[in-house]
């Protein structure tokens, strides 16, 4: 009875609420509105045809095959079998047996976007230019290489009509983290135009488009919220690392890297490259390549393989210098904390110690800003530093010398193996996968001599390893420390010097 009473109340109660209630009438939206949403939808139907997906794939060596982690195989293979794996082939102990290389399939993907083509010499097709990531097909290159691929990956570009070619990739450059790839096709594509990055201000509206989360087609619209951000770490290397940054708050998230941004005219100021986010998603903080700079890497690339950059032969503190002795207030700066012997600043007398106010007479206050507008400048030209020295302040042309990453790649390669410096000190960077010395060596081992000789140079280094391969010794010592221990190591120069197993 109590539940019909209250049914009974609650019908009453919807019933005065209704007739106390006006009709509503749905009004049109403001006129100004009702454009504006009307151009951001024209404005996407217009480039969105030329953002494309990424799909990456290359094999990768898992050198643990036994599952260290399988507690039921661990007791298996090493105690009931002994010297037999459970398929019943020899090996050693559990814990003392080898590990034989596996080949794993893996895949990523990202975005990118149409940029340009070449019509062919000859016959219908063309060649079609895409715009991403270097780390986006980073996983298909040979480690330390800009172009050569891995054996057996593949990169495809998928258009947003669901097609999919297979691509090449032209080139990469470390520094901006720009790629170039190119497709073969007799179709025509749509193609985005570069915008001017320099023109954008903060406030300024940005969309973004991509593939974010593998879902492809998507675009989302923000503000420039930043211009020129130094993001990235502070090594004070002037050969690789982060560039200058557009900041924006369009939504990014794992995919976007690769993609545009544009701005109200569907132009390209932007190449989506990073978030800022605690928990790897996106958090109202986006980063992307400036058009100013992307380009001239993509014309680059395009029309000789590589990159060529100015350089003048200093490294930089990464910290900001201000409030020393002899600054004024108020002024900030960039501490030269090395200069190379034999460089064009050494020639023309820069030092270390001095501090860099302004570069062609745009004052600085980072490393990366020095590095930016130097790497820029045209080999051959000079650039203005004025620098502050004790208590006097010098204007110092130095003529700009030519730097291209894949001679540093190559010139501090042997084996497959990359060697540089860490504190002063040579190490092992990185080793690849086909490397004869990749069963031997680890990444972070300390080199301390060839022989006898010390090794303090990773360049001298590579060059006496170069030598001593031409004059056709198939061995070397090598003494290295690892984890604290000074080892030494016999290591073959070519598969003649390998040593064969008993």
């Amino acid at each position: 009875m109590m539940i019909k009473r209250i049914i009974f109340f609650m019908a009453i109660a919807y019933a005065e609420m209704s007739c106390g209630q006006k009709e509503y009438k749905s009004e049109e939206p403001p006129l100004m509105l009702s454009k504006i949403q009307d151009e951001f939808a024209r404005l996407v139907e217009k480039f969105l045809p030329s953002v494309v997906n990424i799909e990456v794939a290359w094999d990768e060596v898992a050198h643990d095959s036994f599952g260290d982690n399988d507690f039921l195989q661990d007791f298996l293979e090493g105690f009931l079998f002994r010297d037999k794996d459970s398929s019943g082939k020899k090996r050693g102990f559990r814990g003392g047996g080898p590990k034989i290389p596996q080949k794993q399939r893996v895949a990523s993907q990202g975005s990118g976007f149409i940029i340009g083509s070449k019509p062919s010499k000859e016959g219908k097709q063309k060649t079609i230019y895409v715009v991403t990531n270097k780390h986006v097909i980073e996983g298909a290159l040979k480690r330390n290489s800009s172009s050569v691929c891995r054996p057996g990956s593949k990169v495809k570009v998928r258009l947003q009509s669901g097609i999919s070619y297979e691509a090449e990739i032209l080139g990469s450059d470390l520094m901006c983290d720009i790629a170039v790839l190119a497709f073969k096709s007799e179709e025509s594509h749509p193609e985005l135009t570069w915008g001017d990055s320099g023109a954008v201000k903060q406030g300024h509206f940005a969309l973004a488009a991509g593939n974010p989360f593998g879902l492809g087609g998507t675009v989302t619209v923000g503000r420039i919220s930043y211009k020129n951000r130094e993001f990235g770490s502070d090594n004070g290397d002037n050969t690789e690392g982060p560039d200058l940054f557009l900041q924006s708050d369009a939504a990014m998230n794992k995919g976007n890297s690769g993609g545009p941004l544009l701005n109200i005219y569907g132009e390209v100021i932007g190449v989506n490259t990073a978030i800022f986010s605690p928990t790897g998603t996106y958090a109202g903080i986006s980063f992307s390549v400036p058009s100013a700079r992307a380009k001239i890497v993509v014309d680059q690339i395009i029309e000789k393989g590589f990159v060529h950059r100015g350089i003048i032969g200093v490294f930089l503190h990464p910290k900001e210098v201000y409030g020393t002795e002899h600054m004024k207030k108020g002024m900030r700066g960039v501490l030269i904390k090395e200069v190379a012997p034999g460089s064009s600043a050494d020639k023309k007398g820069v030092r270390a110690g001095d501090v860099i106010l302004s570069v062609n007479d745009t004052p600085v206050k980072h490393w990366i800003q020095v590095r930016s507008i130097i790497g820029f400048i045209k080999p051959g030209q000079s650039v203005k530093l004025t620098i502050l020295r004790g208590k006097n302040q010098l204007n110092i042309d130095v003529p700009v010398e030519s730097f291209s990453s894949d001679t540093l790649q190559k010139t501090n390669q042997f084996m497959g193996v990359s060697f540089g410096t860490n504190s002063g000190k040579v190490v092992i960077q990185q080793i690849e996968e086909d490397s004869l010395w990749r069963s031997t060596l680890i990444e972070e081992d300390e080199i301390l001599r060839l022989g006898d000789q010390d090794v303090k140079d990773p360049k001298i280094f590579v060059s006496q390893l170069n030598q001593l391969q031409e004059k056709g010794i198939k061995r070397i010592i090598l003494t290295l420390k690892r984890k604290g221990k000074e080892i030494s190591l016999v290591l073959p120069l070519d598969h003649g010097g390998e040593y064969e197993s008993s």
